[in-house]
């Protein structure tokens, strides 16, 4: 199988690549502050904003499904994902100006509706564009270590993104007005992630051969990602690393302000996790060669774990400790960032050895949607714990507050990921199996419908 060392051109990466750049800056900021900036700024309950930001992750996550089959399904001049940039675009760019600068003369109801409409379309084009271009990447190269290339390249691209999150939330955080910064950040991101999108899908050419190759059925495509073993495993893994995770993500403003006692830093944090992740991912593509991908990432949990453990004291800590913690979790994630794409990529070429069907839209979907659905519950649970103990915005926080903070944000992610770690260790899909199941669906010998 000569495809199985290939190597493809980095230019073509960077040009698949691109888009996130925009994506995830307005991304990132959702992510990072959108909870924060409803509840210190647009002054809506926390518990209110939780369960907004709820609803639509599980939305978002319901129609992860959707757009990955269809996806598959797509046949065009075009391609099968291409159509997909182009028309969640204009959409995408619409939904980041809505989000962040909703009518003043809006209250109340009115605003609660704006807000959380406008939160559902985001991620509804997001939806559209994220599924679509996460599966290309698992088609651009079959190369079994050249994809881990692929995705820690758009790793990168994604990181540098993050960055310009980061240094946008230091200006919103601090400035006198932050409720006109953030209207008119929201023009300038919306533009900039659209035209990314725009020109990434004129440019980049994806494989024929796999052109009208999906499932055939969108029931039976989601029935053949239940029963494939390896990819169960990693369902569960990256539900209970993103529950966990996203707790942190979302705590973050929280931590900075109330906690430690830091205004303003949160933006300083995610440069050192952000810059950290970026530094990192070279080396994590080269340990998952050297030593395996399944071998890394079981590293990376531990450490992960033990580093949430360590969390629970930060509330005696100051700048400088949540700048090395955040160091630390930017190092650590750098793994998961490039070897777990890879490691689904590689159990949709597992899939096609037994099925002859490309079916990327559907497992990554698949994933997207356990991960979504995990960072839905994780707002969720803040915003209710914060209304639960009395959290009141811009003064000093209770005891009963704070502690909620440091459970949610410390205990509870260590112990998802020490179950996460136990789960990864059964995953079994090697190298060798993974090059006898490519074998086996270049030569047609494959029992189609049977994914078991």
């Amino acid at each position: 199988m000569e495809s199985y060392g290939e190597r493809i051109p980095t230019s073509n990466i960077l040009i698949y690549s691109s888009p996130v750049l925009g994506v995830f800056m307005a991304s990132m900021l959702v992510g990072f502050y959108l909870l924060k900036f409803s509840t210190d700024v647009l002054l809506i309950a926390p518990a209110t904003i939780g369960t907004l930001l709820l609803v639509a992750r599980i939305w978002d996550a319901v129609t992860d499904p959707a757009a990955g089959w269809l996806s598959d399904r797509t046949n065009t001049r075009l391609g099968r994902r291409r159509p997909w940039f182009l028309g969640s675009a204009l959409p995408l760019g619409c939904s980041i100006v809505m989000l962040w600068s909703p009518p003043e003369s809006l209250e109340g109801g009115y605003l609660t509706a704006w807000v959380g409409c406008s939160i559902i379309l985001f991620y509804t084009a997001y939806t559209a564009f994220r599924v679509p271009h996460i599966a290309m990447g698992a088609e651009l190269s079959r190369g079994y270590h050249d994809r881990t290339r692929v995705f820690g390249i758009m790793q990168a691209t994604e990181s540098f993104g993050m960055f310009a999150a980061a240094g946008v939330l230091v200006f919103l955080e601090n400035a006198e007005n932050p409720r006109e910064f953030a209207r008119l950040l929201s023009i300038g991101m919306g533009i900039f992630a659209a035209a990314l999108i725009i020109i990434a899908a004129l440019n980049i050419r994806e494989r024929a051969d796999f052109q009208g190759r999906g499932g055939e059925s969108p029931w039976r495509s989601f029935r053949d990602v239940l029963v494939n073993p390896h990819a169960r495993i990693l369902i569960v893994v990256f539900f209970l690393e993103q529950l966990g995770f996203s707790a942190l993500v979302a705590l973050v403003p929280y931590l900075s302000d109330y906690v430690l006692e830091t205004p303003g830093s949160t933006g300083l944090y995610l440069f050192g996790a952000i810059g950290a992740t970026l530094v990192s991912i070279p080396a994590w593509v080269f340990l998952s060669k050297r030593f395996g991908k399944k071998s890394v990432w079981l590293v990376s949990l531990s450490l992960k774990a033990a580093l949430f453990g360590v969390m629970f004291f930060l509330a005696g800590g100051g700048f400088a400790t949540m700048v090395a913690v955040s160091v630390g979790f930017g190092l650590l994630n750098g793994c998961g960032a490039v070897v777990g794409p890879s490691l689904k990529a590689d159990v949709v070429d597992w899939d096609e050895g037994e099925t002859g069907e490309r079916k990327e839209g559907s497992y990554f979907a698949a994933w997207n949607f356990v991960q979504k659905g995990a960072g839905g519950i994780a707002i969720w649970v803040i915003g209710v714990t914060l209304s639960m103990t009395g959290f009141v915005p811009n003064v000093t926080q209770s005891e009963e507050t704070i502690f909620g903070i440091m459970l949610i944000a410390s205990i509870a992610p260590c112990l998802l990921h020490v179950l996460a770690l136990f789960m990864m260790m059964r995953f079994s899909l090697s190298e060798e199996e993974h090059r006898n199941a490519m074998q086996r669906a270049a030569n047609g010998e494959f029992t189609r419908g049977d994914a078991s």
